[in-house]
């Protein structure tokens, strides 16, 4: 039998993590004198977390390079989580499958991004495609940030 390609195994680890946030707003939702339902919810999720981190290990027994990419980026969604927690986006805007999202700078430089928010003071975070997290002011950004009855920002679910 051949061993899962490393596609595969993202794919398992994506659906688990899935699993995992409806664990959680199970957990969340459960009364808290039912302490039972709680352990029980706790140790689900546990199990599941476990069984993440054993793929990730098989992807990198099976794929160094590929793993250390996947790295950067998981790195990276911490860090813009980090910066979302201290300052709330009022527009996110993500690449979509097949298209195009860049920020473009006062001196002409367009930065192709996975992912591009702008806060109250229009200032701009992004995530390049290379998995850097890089943060610029109203100043050096040409563009300005989408209107705010304008329904570009986007739900990002792994945030």
């Amino acid at each position: 039998m051949t061993p899962p390609s490393t596609q595969d195994l993202l794919k398992k680890i994506n659906f688990i993590e899935v699993d995992v946030e409806i664990q959680k707003q199970i957990l969340f939702s459960i009364p808290s004198d039912k302490t039972g339902e709680m352990e029980k919810t706790i140790a689900i999720i546990a199990e599941k977390t476990k069984e993440i981190d054993r793929l990730r290990k098989e992807i990198e027994r099976q794929d160094p390079d590929e793993y250390k990419r996947i790295m950067v980026f998981e790195n990276a969604i911490q860090s813009f989580k980090q910066l979302a927690a201290k300052t709330p986006f009022e527009s996110i805007i993500c690449r979509e499958m097949g298209g195009t999202c860049d920020l473009e700078l006062i001196d002409t430089t367009r930065i192709q991004c996975l992912i591009k928010a702008c806060d109250a003071k229009a200032n701009w975070t992004i995530i390049t495609l290379e998995g850097e997290t890089l943060q610029f002011t109203k100043e050096q950004v040409a563009e300005n940030p989408p209107e705010k009855d304008q329904e570009s920002a986007q739900s990002l679910p792994f945030i």
